[in-house]
């Protein structure tokens, strides 16, 4: 809706607590041995989901001969789509948390999740943990109207079967899945990464986008717009990037340290208390 006369195109959004009429900016920076520039910024409507914006994003880093092989993202940013696409299209790791499995297997242990079922993508069938083969495969809309793929089991193999309270809280077994291989491995796949060690160190980096938002916040005042309309918008979102480039250029030739992420007093303590007890 409409929520300014004087701003036909600002509309009104809410994240979390923060609620406001306007747009999103979105940037994308760089982390190496160098000034961490910022290397793209968007701009869009403040009602748009943050993933939407990943596409027309990887198409003009690559346009610009930019495209990085790790992009570290915040969970708005990826879904399974994106994980599979970002891969085929541009050779691209997206990193960043998935959605875990709320299914009801996914709720108590010693239940069979996905993991427990043999998929045969060629054939379009499915082997469950008790060796039944499904009935039926096809595709049907989820409550966003995206596909989804819905894979039944035969009724009354499943009524007889000694593994039913294990496999499903109905009478017939039904999987919701991915519609398609590529995402299904690629989201199966990221949720194990993300249980790692590994993964939480390559995933700290990220954290350093934050300091990029707070100086467009703090610095160069990015939540107040100076203009009415996406384009000139738009135009101020540039400005501002290339100042905060600017900025950060001077301060790496005057070879200034970086800001240490901040530690609260209580934090601190707990430290100087497990190094007493170690030693």
């Amino acid at each position: 809706m409409i929520q300014s006369p004087y701003d036909m195109e600002a509309r009104y959004s809410k994240k979390k607590q923060t609620g406001w009429v306007g747009y999103k900016v979105h940037f994308t920076g760089c982390d190496a041995d160098q000034p961490h520039f910022v290397l793209e910024v968007t701009t869009t409507a403040s009602t748009l989901p943050d993933g939407e914006v990943m596409e027309d994003l990887h198409e003009r880093l690559a346009d610009n001969r930019l495209l990085p092989s790790q992009h570290l993202v915040d969970k708005g940013y990826v879904d399974a789509e994106l994980l599979a696409t970002s891969q085929h299209r541009h050779q691209i790791d997206l990193v960043g948390p998935v959605l875990p499995d709320t299914s009801w297997a996914s709720k108590e242990a010693g239940r069979f999740d996905h993991s427990h079922f043999h998929i045969d993508w060629k054939a379009k069938q499915v082997l469950c943990p008790a060796g039944q083969t499904s009935r039926d495969w096809g595709h049907i809309p989820d409550r966003h109207g995206k596909p989804r793929l819905r894979i039944r089991f035969p009724l009354p193999l499943c009524r007889v079967c000694t593994l039913h309270e294990k496999c499903s809280s109905t009478a017939a077994k039904v999987l919701i899945l991915r519609p398609d291989e590529a995402t299904y491995v690629a989201l199966q796949q990221a949720r194990k990464r993300q249980e790692t060690a590994e993964f939480r160190a390559l995933y700290a980096a990220r954290a350093g986008i934050e300091g990029t938002v707070a100086q467009s916040v703090r610095t160069c005042e990015i939540r107040r717009s100076r203009y009415i309309g996406m384009k000139k918008l738009n135009l101020q979102a540039f400005l501002t990037a290339t100042s905060i480039n600017m900025l950060r250029a001077c301060h790496w030739i005057a070879e200034a340290k970086l800001a240490t992420t901040p530690t609260s007093r209580f934090a601190e303590l707990l430290a100087s208390v497990k190094q007493v007890a170690v030693a």
